[in-house]
């Protein structure tokens, strides 16, 4: 997996003053946090971080505190928020990591090939769209393949079935099932709404874990007013 390179700024100031004049500098509030340091509130950029908040993506980080003091810590994106309105970039939560230390991860699942099923008239449910897995951070897949050429009527395929490296280990159990061919008449009105539905679904603003963090580390930050100056309204995702 690419390592990704972002610099940040050691924060010294707190409090929801401090965090406002950040963003309406088109920067974001951050920490960075681990088993073996204190949290550190940080200040990036979160252009340097486009495409990269979901993507199990390896940090380089370099934190710059004051002209002189420069350090690097390799560390993985945990958490972050997003407004959910304005879609900018609220918070972003790095934790430590050590290369030769086993992490989980959640990897998304990726459905490759056209199941016979399908063709004979069959529907296809997919259950599940990622999975628990965990390895050495340098092991992290992009996703994982399931070819579903095969699947006819009435078939499924599992967690099990999936096929994964010796050097990754299964969280997810074997049992839970990714993927089935059902036949028209089995599925409910409801779930033929779900099914047209989830392709327009927004993602989830996620970052409580974040959020609690940054409390604590600035009293209680409040989101900036609806109408700021200078607000970046581009999409990091």
């Amino acid at each position: 997996m690419d390592r990704l390179a972002v610099e940040a700024q050691a924060r010294k100031e707190t409090g929801k003053g401090a965090a406002r004049r950040i963003r309406r500098e088109g920067k974001t509030p951050a920490v960075v946090y681990g088993r073996n340091r204190d949290p550190q509130p940080l200040i990036v950029d979160p252009l340097d971080l486009k495409g990269s908040l979901d993507s199990n993506a390896i940090v380089e980080l370099t934190i710059k505190d004051g002209e002189e003091e420069v350090t690097t810590e390799t560390v993985m994106i945990k958490d972050y928020q997003k407004h959910v309105i304005k879609e900018m970039l609220m918070h972003v939560d790095f934790h430590q990591i050590s290369m030769d230390e086993k992490i989980a991860v959640t990897i998304p699942i990726k459905l490759v090939g056209k199941a016979f099923g399908v063709q004979e008239g069959g529907v296809l449910q997919q259950l599940m769209r990622e999975i628990e897995i965990e390895c050495l951070p340098g092991d992290i897949p992009e996703k994982v393949e399931l070819d579903i050429s095969e699947l006819d009527v009435g078939d499924s395929l599992a967690v099990g079935d999936l096929e994964i490296g010796e050097e990754i280990d299964l969280i997810s159990s074997p049992d839970d099932v990714i993927v089935t061919i059902v036949t028209p008449s089995e599925i409910t009105e409801e779930e033929e709404e779900a099914l047209l539905d989830v392709e327009d679904l927004e993602p989830e603003v996620i970052g409580e874990e974040a959020e609690e963090l940054e409390e604590e580390l600035e009293e209680g930050e409040e989101e900036p007013e609806e109408e700021e100056e200078g607000q970046d309204k581009r999409d990091y995702m």
